[in-house]
């Protein structure tokens, strides 16, 4: 019975030992792991590499990207003097208005506008007779008379119930040409029905 006890009391024994060699070697690995990341291999700012055909390490950036604090806030990105959210609204279109820019113009109303406001700016576009309330018409006194910084302003962030579009027009000039575009369709308004 002795020599029973003796065994048992060697073998919890060995089973500690083993136990904690694992722990040693798991403590081990772990340790391992960081040294090998911290020292993984990078290329510093400006370094060059072999690896690029142009020598350079970094990719140049993709075109009309904005670093971090370098966007332009005017009155052309805002319709806004200044570009103060808060300002007044400008009153002229900030871009040169050409036929070129008139014809885009009606292209891009024709895509993003016309489906609710009618081709003609009348408000009767297919979508919008089923709209409560009604897209206004272009040729209310209301939108005669407001401003072409609000026009801009509502083609990027929307109202009421008309979705912004600024995420999906975001060329400035094509706003500013959906715009001009409307200004010419009120020098002509269509006959009353």
């Amino acid at each position: 019975m002795l020599h029973t006890r003796q065994r048992r009391a060697g073998s919890t024994l060995l089973g500690r030992a083993v136990r904690a060699g694992w722990v040693i070697a798991g403590m081990l690995l772990i340790t391992a792991c960081h040294l090998e990341m911290y020292d993984q291999a990078k290329y510093k700012p400006q370094q060059a590499s072999e690896f690029y055909a142009d020598g350079a390490s970094a990719r140049p950036l993709v075109e009309h990207t904005v670093a971090r604090g370098r966007l332009r806030i005017d009155a052309t990105s805002t319709g806004r003097v200044d570009g103060d959210p808060a300002g007044a609204y400008i009153t002229e279109i900030p871009i040169q208005v050409t036929p070129e820019l008139l014809a885009r113009g009606a292209q891009r109303y024709g895509i993003y506008c016309a489906i609710c406001h009618g081709t003609q700016g009348n408000g009767r576009g297919q979508v919008g007779a089923l709209l409560n309330p009604r897209p206004p018409s272009f040729y209310d006194q209301r939108l005669l008379d407001m401003p072409n910084g609000q026009y801009y302003e509502t083609i990027v962030n929307g109202k009421g119930t008309m979705y912004p579009y600024g995420y999906r027009i975001q060329s400035i000039s094509d706003r500013w040409a959906i715009v001009a575009h409307i200004r010419e369709l009120q020098k002509n308004p269509p006959p009353q029905n």
